[in-house]
């Protein structure tokens, strides 16, 4: 056996303990709750969330908290993608051109690259959204850029 691998089957012997993996798991659950709570509250408010990009991690995050399109009214991609027309893996939830966010203006984007959000938030602003932005994971929020 490779050092490497002994060293990471140590490390994970040591670190991945019952109180841990539990630890973990309820931090995915309360994540789940707060992101649904926050999308039902603007939902009550009459509020339109348009998803902003559909890599894979945005399908298992839709699917996991379980959004429909009476949540997430759509999911834009840029121009050209193989899945526009189409819907999210799992759901009804329609994926269209990305236009449709500057041109439509929902109150909010929800962006499902929540790890570049620091990029694509401005990046959106300058092309002309003028929403808020929901930041889903790892602590569901609402924010502005800049």
């Amino acid at each position: 056996m490779r050092d490497s691998v002994a060293y990471t089957l140590e490390t994970e012997r040591r670190e991945l303990s019952d109180a841990r993996l539990k630890a973990f798991k309820q931090n995915v659950v309360n994540s789940k709750l707060s992101l649904y709570a926050l999308l039902r509250d603007i939902k009550r408010q009459g509020a339109r969330v348009y998803g902003v990009g559909a890599p894979s991690r945005a399908s298992t995050l839709i699917n996991y908290v379980g959004l429909d399109d009476g949540i997430l009214d759509c999911v834009v991609e840029i121009k050209g993608s193989h899945k526009i027309g189409k819907y999210i893996p799992g759901t009804t939830i329609p994926v269209v051109d990305e236009r449709q966010l500057f041109t439509e203006q929902p109150e909010y984007a929800m962006l499902l690259s929540w790890h570049i959000a620091d990029e694509l938030m401005p990046k959106l602003v300058g092309r002309g959204f003028k929403g808020q932005f929901i930041i889903p994971l790892p602590d569901p929020r609402v924010a502005r850029a800049g």
